[in-house]
């Protein structure tokens, strides 16, 4: 009740001023894309061989697909001064040393995430994203006993993420920001703040150096690393996919929600895209 209390007043402060806008259904400007970020929906086929922590010397096909659908833009003239988008997201990781490459976790995402365009009169752009995730252990993994000891658990997340994306210095994209945890199941560990940068940095026409940082209350303010080099696959003239071959290298929890409490360290290398 709190929250639509909430978001009625919002509404209601905002509405004088959303009359200075006009608006479209169905197309937005993209958003932008942050390749290094673990949490990033995109469409991604990667090996991955764990090098230490809970998965050390296990190897994984690593399988995604997801992405944002335009919803609604806001434009004052020419200007794109706002945009709405959906955002969905699907992951499994297969163990490649299994009989038949078991489904050893699955998770769904879903939610919405607004881009506006120098917000608060600053000179970039400010994203803020609603998610929910759930996840699930695969279904071998659950009947095969004798090979297999995890434990389900019932995995649940609501998200806010806020993210400040400055004008490029020089070359450099670059990120920074926060995400609050609403409500999560299991409520274990405590703490709901993260704090995250980003950085992309062109190495040329076609290969870039990606790296994101997150330090999370939850794990007592542990850094989770990713170092991401990448070369753009194809022509650019009628492409509407951006592919690239990725070698990644990861430090710090596992982004698979039955494990997030179990910290990982792997390399990975494969295909990576998105519109």
């Amino acid at each position: 009740m709190k929250r639509l209390v909430l978001t009625g007043l919002l509404l209601s402060a905002a509405a004088p001023q959303c009359r200075a806008y006009e608006y479209e259904f169905f197309n937005a400007g993209k958003g932008k894309v942050l390749t290094a970020d673990p949490g990033q929906p995109l469409i991604r086929s990667l090996f991955t061989h764990g090098t230490g922590g809970y998965f050390s010397g296990q190897d994984f096909w690593d399988i995604g697909l997801g992405g944002d659908l335009p919803l609604l833009t806001a434009r004052r003239g020419a200007d794109e001064a706002a945009g709405l988008n959906v955002r969905g997201d699907f992951r499994s990781r297969f163990s490649v040393g299994s009989n038949s490459f078991n489904l050893l976790n699955a998770d769904y995402t879903g939610g919405l995430d607004l881009t506006i365009r120098k917000a608060f009169n600053l000179p970039g752009d400010l994203a803020a994203g609603l998610s929910h995730t759930s996840s699930h252990l695969g279904d071998e993994v659950l009947t095969d006993t004798a090979a297999y000891t995890y434990s389900r658990i019932n995995y649940s997340r609501e998200v806010l993420r806020v993210l400040y994306h400055p004008p490029l210095s020089g070359a450099f994209a670059q990120a920074w920001g926060a995400h609050y945890i609403l409500r999560k199941d299991p409520g274990t560990p405590r703490g709901r703040l993260a704090l995250q940068y980003n950085i992309a940095v062109p190495l040329g026409a076609r290969f870039s150096a990606n790296s994101d940082l997150q330090f999370n209350e939850e794990h007592a303010w542990t850094a989770d690393f990713t170092l991401q080099l990448a070369v753009k696959l194809g022509g650019e003239a009628g492409q509407v996919f951006t592919q690239k071959l990725a070698l990644e290298y990861y430090d710090g929890y596992s982004r698979q929600g039955q494990f997030h409490d179990r910290r990982e360290r792997h390399v990975s290398i494969g295909i990576i895209a998105h519109i």
